[in-house]
């Protein structure tokens, strides 16, 4: 019997409206080795953070959300647990969600399974985060030398508005406040400010 897949998890948020199109559930894997310069989520890097989940935990998790159109996955950085990430796509499309998958790297570095999974995603961000070349007016995307394909041709890329997105998570048992998108500094530290 084989042994079911596990990923590396920093965060999951179940519900989100501004990583990708309609409602989405989101997985920021844990670990990531590219290390980009002004990268937003230092704090995704150790692969000694995070939690282990299996590939059948997340897709109970995925699969006990109402409404929703589809998963987002991010980092970290996914290609670094390959194995796990190729399952998890696989497996989402074949509840009939799309799948949103953001990369690091370049296509141009892609080996086979890289491809497999690039191939069967309905939107990708692939290439470096690069603090030079910062723009939050983009719509999902950190720097503008990022690409947005369809590979699946699922959605329309031209028909996504660049726009800047940010988003608050309240959780109401802790109060932890949570900000996700690609927010100027001085929304962060209005947020920082306002939960001091």
């Amino acid at each position: 019997m084989l042994q079911e897949s596990q990923i590396n998890v920093h965060n999951v948020v179940e519900s989100s409206m501004i990583y990708g199109p309609g409602k989405r559930w989101v997985l920021w894997t844990q670990g990531c080795t590219l290390a980009c310069k002004g990268c937003w989520n230092t704090q995704t890097w150790s692969k000694k953070n995070g939690e282990t989940w299996s590939i059948s935990q997340l897709l109970e998790s995925i699969s006990s959300q109402k409404d929703i159109e589809g998963i987002t996955i991010l980092g970290g950085e996914p290609f670094q647990q390959l194995d796990g990430i190729a399952e998890l796509i696989k497996s989402v499309k074949q509840l009939g969600l799309t799948v949103m998958l953001y990369t690091g790297y370049e296509k141009a570095e892609f080996n086979d399974l890289m491809w497999q999974c690039f191939n069967s995603s309905d939107l990708v961000i692939a290439g470096r985060y690069r603090e030079e070349l910062r723009d939050v007016g983009l719509v999902w995307r950190g720097s503008t030398n990022q690409i947005l394909e369809s590979p699946t041709g699922y959605y329309d890329v031209t028909k996504f508005e660049e726009s800047q997105e940010v988003e608050i998570h309240i959780d109401h048992e802790t109060n932890e406040v949570t900000l996700t998108g690609y927010p100027d500094i001085e929304i962060v530290e209005m947020i920082k400010q306002l939960t001091g």
